[in-house]
């Protein structure tokens, strides 16, 4: 149940377009940012300690992201039995928080809970509003699902989005 909600909300958040019956509402929230800013912290010390690399809050440590997600898809992928989903989705939240965080602290967003249908779930909106995002549910998903759907990619559509002048249709 919980890995369909994930999945479909990264379908919502990057992927997919809104559609009418599945609107994204979003209310900012300091307790969900606070989160974020200690989940990524611990994404910091982890990345530090268990696999040798620094993550220095520039745009291009998120390869760096990538690569420390590539290895743990490869290892979940060949896992048996697969880790619980407790595990897989707190690694999500680590690091996707890390990329949020890059994310705001480079191009402005904030924090909070988004409401899609009867669902609602911690993410984020850029500052210039626009659809929310969901950094750890695709963070998630690239663990334990999508091997293409690098942690690279979804910054760089995030950043495109973003970027594109208010008048112009955003990027998917």
């Amino acid at each position: 149940m919980l890995r369909r909600h994930l999945f479909a909300l990264a379908l919502v958040g990057l992927g997919a377009a809104t559609t009418a019956t599945a609107q994204a509402t979003f209310v900012q929230d300091a307790k969900v940012a606070e989160a974020a800013e200690a989940y990524a912290r611990t994404a910091v010390e982890d990345a530090r300690d268990k696999h040798g690399v620094t993550l220095d809050g520039s745009e291009g440590s998120v390869a760096d992201v990538e690569r420390i997600l590539a290895g743990f898809h490869d290892a979940y992928a060949h896992a048996q039995p697969k880790p619980p989903d407790e595990t897989m989705v707190l690694l999500g939240q680590m690091y996707g928080s890390y990329v949020g965080e890059v994310y705001r602290q480079h191009h402005g967003a904030q924090w909070g809970m988004v409401s899609v249908g009867n669902m609602t779930f911690p993410g984020m909106q850029a500052s210039d509003g626009g659809n929310p995002f969901w950094p750890w549910v695709s963070m998630h998903v690239r663990i334990v699902g999508d091997k293409d759907g690098s942690a690279v990619d979804y910054y760089a559509k995030l950043v495109a989005r973003h970027a594109a002048p208010a008048s112009a249709p955003a990027a998917n």
